[in-house]
């Protein structure tokens, strides 16, 4: 167990670990089922673990690489949906994926910051914002600064969580990391089941003036 600790903690810092997370974001844009916002939480946790302004230097790298990937991955989800119909693609229209973006869909024209970066904080809200916007044919000088705004709020969001945890506790960095994922995870399901809960009240309201 000692030796696993020493291994993970040797994560804490490194340069190279921020290019992994920057990686893997960039490569979520289209596989949906990595563990993006689990990873930026438990290096944030344990970049926090270090003393002082190196802990703030290094939370700030980590946020750069993050941002950047994710941004990387959007336009890359984004020229692929329009070049080859990605979007069209059967495993992309699932009952959820579809429900979500439709909801983008309807507000993206009237509400853009707003719903790229509420959105994204939902499970597949990411991908859902990005084929929305390509569907749409939004120009790339429009997309671009929505893709880094909902980006730098979505790993904030993370690298907060993660730091909270982490400098709560320098000397259980595992055990602080561990919490830290949990509690994102939480949040996320929790984000899921207040969102539907907000669809089927708003579904409600247009059905009962249909009615009216």
């Amino acid at each position: 167990m000692e030796e696993l600790s020493e291994w993970v903690l040797g994560f804490r810092g490194s340069g190279w670990s921020f290019a992994v997370a920057a990686l893997v974001l960039l490569i979520g844009g289209i596989v949906t089922f990595l563990p993006s916002q689990s990873l930026v939480v438990a290096l944030s946790a344990l970049t926090a673990g270090d003393q002082g302004w190196t802990a703030l230097i290094n939370l700030f790298g980590l946020f750069a690489f993050c941002v950047v990937g994710m941004v990387l991955g959007d336009i890359g989800t984004y020229w692929l949906a329009r070049g080859v119909g990605f979007g069209k693609w059967s495993w992309m229209n699932g009952r959820r994926l579809t429900a979500v973006r439709k909801r983008v869909n309807d507000q993206l024209e009237t509400r853009p910051k707003w719903v790229m970066v509420t959105v994204r904080l939902l499970p597949m809200g990411r991908i859902a914002t990005v084929l929305a916007a390509s569907d749409a044919r939004m120009p790339m000088p429009r997309f671009l600064p929505l893709s880094a705004l909902a980006s730098a709020v979505w790993v904030g969001y993370a690298v907060l969580i993660g730091a909270a945890f982490g400098s709560w506790s320098e000397s259980n960095s595992l055990l602080m990391m561990a919490l830290a994922v949990v509690t994102a995870i939480a949040l996320g399901v929790l984000a899921q089941l207040v969102n539907g809960w907000f669809e089927k009240l708003t579904e409600r309201r247009k059905a009962h003036q249909v009615a009216g």
